[in-house]
This record gives C-alpha cells, sequence and structure tokens, in this order.
C-alpha cells in the first residue's frame, strides 16, 4: 500500500474496520502516524494498548467522519458489504476525508464494478487495481 500510493513516514494512514489494528502495526513501528475506526471497543483498545500514540475511536463505517482529514484512508473489510449503495457511500465518505489517496483492500471481484463506478462519481484522479486490491488518488 505504502509504495503503490508513494508515502512513507510521517504519513498518516486511517484504517475504517481496523479492529485491533494490526494492519497498522507496522506503519506504526516504521514511524507512520496512524489511527482508525472500529465498532468493537474491545478492539480499539487492543489497537491504543498497541499503538499508544495511534488515534483511534469507537464508530461504524457509515458513521465515518470527514471532517478530521488524513492523507490515506483504507478499508479491509468490503468483502461483507451489504449493497452496492453501501459501498458507494463508504468510499465517498472515505474519498472525503483522504488528502492523498484511498486503499481498498481484499476486495471480492464481484464489487470490482461498482466500486469503480462509485471512484468515477467522487472524482478520482487515478485508479490501480493490483489483484484484490485498489487505489485511487484524490
Amino acid at each position: 500500500m505504502a509504495e503503490t500510493l508513494d508515502v512513507g513516514p510521517g504519513t498518516r494512514v486511517f484504517e475504517v474496520d481496523c479492529g485491533d489494528g494490526v494492519f497498522l502495526l507496522p506503519l506504526y513501528a516504521n514511524g507512520y502516524v496512524v489511527g482508525g475506526t472500529d465498532g468493537d471497543p474491545a478492539m480499539i483498545e487492543r489497537a491504543i494498548a498497541a499503538m499508544p500514540e495511534g488515534l483511534f475511536t469507537v464508530g461504524s463505517a457509515p458513521a465515518l467522519d470527514p471532517a478530521v482529514p488524513w492523507d490515506v484512508v483504507l478499508c479491509r473489510s468490503l468483502s461483507g458489504s451489504p449493497d452496492p449503495d453501501y459501498m458507494r457511500g463508504l468510499v465517498a465518505r472515505m474519498f472525503a476525508k483522504a488528502t492523498h489517496g484511498i486503499a481498498l483492500l481484499n476486495v471480492p471481484e464481484r464489487h470490482h464494478r461498482a466500486l469503480l463506478h462509485a471512484l468515477a462519481e467522487v472524482g478520482a484522479k487515478a485508479v490501480q487495481f493490483e489483484k484484490n486490491d485498489l487505489f485511487a488518488r484524490v
């Protein structure tokens, strides 16, 4: 993700549905500023314990607040997305929150077309697929 989006230490990376933050841990250890949201308070407690300088909150993906910007916003939990409208709304909120790019990781093939349409709707400048990962520049 860091290589594809051309980011490095100091970059602010926010994960939607971050769980215990396991994906963010290597970034945190290498000087990135990390944060995330998850609906499970116990998972957020684990993320805070592992990354005390991270910025983690309890919350749901549909309630993602785009008012607080981050360089990169990522999501690894689209496999259980209920429908295309949900995904379009999530992509729009992620895109509004990101100042550099977004990453949608582990995207099932059945969602590729809907996500491409959603990214076109929000005005993504560059979109790149790598296997089942989708990256877009703001």
